[in-house]
């Protein structure tokens, strides 16, 4: 079929355009490749991406399929996003800890997996590459910033403190090193060492020296972080709403959204659950003892490590209640790599590969333990875990008869919205341990809900980076190191914040009109597993899907 065919073509568009991300996915046809950042290599981009949205509208959809509909909706909802991060120089070339260019190497690089010596061999193509990518990179970063499109002074200092920590790391620690290679590992390491060396590290140093002497002195400072302070900067907020969120909610909405769950609805938790955890009266009582508690620190990296095994193994134990399907393939957990964990969120989690060659990774972010707030993280493992990540995206991962795209498809509100409701699931499922890990799911949440609020402050309403510090350590019990940390993410990453509790309450809305709409009809399975066994979509097509499952009872 013609949509099968465009759908396919979609998908060898989208592993060209991050080699990196296909290499992980477990997809070698670009092995030895890097993006481009130059005009030459978006222009191509783009009229490849547009030729087949075009092709998508031009089909005749009156005969669909259910599934060909989701297939050509997700079609025409993921080419726009390309063309718009594609044909958007400040989005294309982002200098930011989380989406940067050097954060494409370090971190993607050490997730990558190969079946055969000739994959392996063809990394080290890609490896040679270095320098090419981070020359384009900067080139285009310092065009972007002549034009008043300047970095946020707090993202470059993040950037340049993951660079300072690779560059300073011991090459058994190297993450173009970590390959486990088939055949002669000897060999290839050795080859791989010397492109390290002579070509990697280097290439990394002349990009931070590029950044320092010409970034550093431009990046507008803390009080002017947001979107709002460089041109065109309320079009690309609008569009990364659009991105992320996919509802039409404007940003003042939004805000609004978030100023009524942290103050009001969250608030109200804090006191209700905080009495019976802590006999505690007062929001600010029960905030003082959760950060002053010495017993609510984690002891150690191992400590960390072994309370996510030992939560997911409860969660998996209780799913049969709650869940028709479930993944094949285990959730492994694992640190994340040292070199980058300073400015990485307290976890997350990557889907198994095309190839399957690693299982889903739940990474948990082990860096200065100590500080890490116990309470929180049963809620997080539940997120980022079972029955969240792990669900919906390996399930996704595992799903047969639909495109390639569909299985992989990055839709953040669906995604990041599952995982908040996830966490409030495993309320339902009574894997809590304690009324002091529930106040952790009510910090997740007020969490959130703060950032609804500090990065449409940010990025829409002008407000200055302390002014989001200050907002989530009034509102949330979160740490400082965490506040920090997070903040940060917002002002690299906007709009991503926001898919998180706009996608749980649109899936909160879904349930609740379900149950009313069913009464007794309703199966709480069946719900679930129409959350899941489409794979990721937009908001808008979630609700069809669901209008759908109503309909076929």
């Amino acid at each position: 079929m013609e949509l099968n065919s465009i759908a396919d073509r979609y998908w060898d568009a989208v592993n060209a355009l991050a080699p990196t991300i296909a290499t992980v996915r477990g997809v070698h046809d670009h092995d030895d490749e890097l993006a481009g950042f130059d005009d030459e290599w978006a222009s191509e981009m783009s009229s490849r991406f547009r030729g087949i949205l075009e092709d998508t509208h031009a089909l005749d959809t009156s005969g669909l399929s259910t599934q060909e509909g989701i297939t050509h909706s997700l079609l025409t909802h993921q080419c726009e996003l390309v063309l718009s991060q594609v044909e958007t120089p400040f989005l294309r070339a982002s200098i930011d800890p989380y989406l940067g260019a050097h954060t494409r190497l370090l971190s993607d690089t050490r997730q990558n997996t190969v079946t055969d010596p000739a994959q392996a061999d063809a990394l080290l193509g890609r490896y040679e590459k270095v320098p090419r990518y981070l020359k384009e990179a900067l080139t285009l970063q310092r065009a972007n910033a002549e034009q008043g499109m300047t970095p946020a002074e707090a993202s470059l200092k993040r950037v340049l403190s993951q660079l300072d920590g690779y560059l300073a790391s011991s090459l058994s620690d190297d993450p173009f090193l970590a390959l486990d290679v088939p055949g002669d590992r000897a060999a290839w390491r050795e080859r791989a060492t010397k492109l390290v060396t002579d070509t990697i590290r280097p290439a990394m140093e002349e990009y931070r020296q590029g950044l320092i002497a010409e970034i550093a002195p431009v990046a507008r400072p803390d009080d002017r972080c947001g979107l709002s302070w460089i041109p065109g900067g309320e079009e690309i907020y609008a569009s990364l709403i659009r991105r992320y969120v996919q509802l039409d909610t404007p940003a003042e909405g939004i805000h609004a959204i978030g100023q009524q769950w942290a103050t009001e609805i969250n608030a109200a938790e804090w006191v209700e659950i905080g009495a019976r955890a802590l006999g505690a009266e007062t929001r600010q009582e029960v905030f003082s003892r959760l950060q002053d508690d010495p017993d609510l620190r984690f002891q150690s990296q191992d400590h960390m490590l072994t309370h996510a095994r030992e939560a997911l193994e409860r969660a998996w134990g209780a799913v049969d209640e709650w869940f028709g399907a479930r993944p094949e393939t285990p959730c492994q957990v694992v640190p994340v790599p040292a070199a980058v964990a300073p400015a990485m969120p307290p976890a997350y989690y990557m889907q198994p590969p095309v190839d399957g060659s690693r299982p889903g990774t739940y990474f948990l972010n082990t860096y200065a333990h100590q500080e890490r707030d116990l309470f929180e993280y049963e809620s997080i493992h539940f997120h980022e875990g079972i029955p969240g990540h792990h669900f919906d995206r390996s399930l996704a991962s595992e799903l047969e008869g639909i495109p390639t795209f569909r299985r992989y498809a990055q839709v953040y509100a669906h995604t990041e919205g599952w995982g908040l409701y996830a966490e409030r699931l495993a309320d339902e499922m009574g894997l809590y341990t304690s009324e002091t890990d529930r106040l952790g799911m009510i910090s997740a949440d007020a969490w959130r809900a703060g950032r609804l609020v500090t990065d449409t402050g940010m990025h829409a309403l002008g407000w200055s980076r302390d002014d989001a510090i200050a907002f989530l350590q009034e509102w949330t019990p979160i740490g400082e190191l965490t506040v920090a940390q997070e903040v940060d993410r917002y002002i690299g990453m906007p709009g991503q914040a926001l898919a998180y509790k706009m996608g749980q309450l649109e899936i909160l809305r879904l349930r609740t009109e379900a149950e009313k709409s069913l009464g007794d009809r309703f199966e709480i399975k069946g719900f679930h597993d129409t959350m899941l066994v489409n794979g990721a979509m937009p908001l808008p097509m979630l609700s069809v899907a669901v209008d759908a499952w109503m309909a076929g009872l």
